[in-house]
């Protein structure tokens, strides 16, 4: 989902479960650049920087569950890192020398598994979380390395699904509180013991004709042919359920002008929400 660079050397062996997978290369692929377009969520990502550079001052926190599409980012553009390989102090250093109104590069990189839950990121206003974790705890605490005291700008949390993938699955499962215990794996557990075959089936299997399997199933009485036609209750906030966020078929309905110019690239679906308290807005 996040970019197929990542299993190009697998296509090229011939492993199993990639057998034929390198003719949907383009001609002339190579390792040595990556290109954004050939991934749905690296392209919106693209568009995501590149106007938040050029339109605002702010800066943003990149996070993956993976080192190797950190490595990615790498190519692409001007940042601060931070992994499991990092000293706590160096750690602190790099974290200080971010927050610094004075630091020109304008992305912090971060492995979700070594946010931790003390990291203090204040120096960015906007995160992208870009792919999901199955335990939900570890995306909150990532996501709130930016939305703490000390905050003086308005806050912008995004979160990058590949539509009608295990993604969204991964997703839907989080947002089901009552099955949490069926869904959190830690690295010491095994996918099998909390799924039977037919679920991992319907894990793995790809929806290509939906702007959101999510949406979908939530059988959304606030819309009709997927556009919103009824607003979610007044006092719905960031921590209710998606079925209350705002829901956008398309991006008429978006506040953010970050997000609303970035939607051509290959935005199909958007869930939206604000809080409730001042100067904190998370979409």
């Amino acid at each position: 989902c996040n970019h197929p660079a990542l299993i190009y050397d697998r296509c090229v062996e011939g492993e199993e479960g990639f057998e034929g997978a390198l003719n949907l290369f383009p001609p002339g692929f190579s390792l040595k650049a990556v290109e954004p377009q050939l991934s749905g969520k690296m392209l919106v990502l693209d568009y995501i920087l590149a106007m938040t550079r050029t339109t605002t001052s702010d800066k943003v926190v990149l996070v993956s569950n993976y080192t190797q599409t950190l490595d990615l980012f790498e190519k692409l553009y001007l940042y601060v890192r931070l992994d499991g390989t990092m000293s706590i102090k160096k750690r602190a250093k790099i974290v200080e020398r971010f927050n610094s109104p004075h630091n020109p590069e304008f992305i912090f990189m971060l492995s979700s598994k070594a946010g931790g839950c003390g990291l203090n990121l204040i120096g960015a206003n906007r995160l992208v979380m870009f792919d999901p974790d199955w335990n939900p705890a570890n995306d909150e605490q990532a996501m709130a390395r930016v939305w703490r005291d000390g905050q003086k700008k308005t806050c912008y949390i995004y979160r990058l699904l590949s539509t009608g993938t295990i993604e969204e699955k991964i997703l839907q499962r989080q947002a089901h509180k009552k099955a949490l215990s069926s869904c959190v794996v830690d690295e010491e557990q095994d996918v099998e013991r909390h799924f039977s075959l037919g679920e991992l089936r319907e894990l793995f299997t790809l929806n290509e004709g939906t702007a959101s399997d999510t949406h979908d199933k939530f059988r959304c009485r606030r819309c009709v042919n997927g556009r919103e036609v009824r607003p979610p209750a007044e006092d719905s906030d960031c921590t209710s359920d998606l079925s209350q966020w705002n829901h956008c078929l398309d991006k008429k309905g978006l506040r953010d002008q970050v997000l609303k110019a970035s939607w051509d690239a290959a935005v199909s679906f958007v869930f939206h929400q604000h809080s409730h308290e001042d100067h904190r807005r998370v979409v």
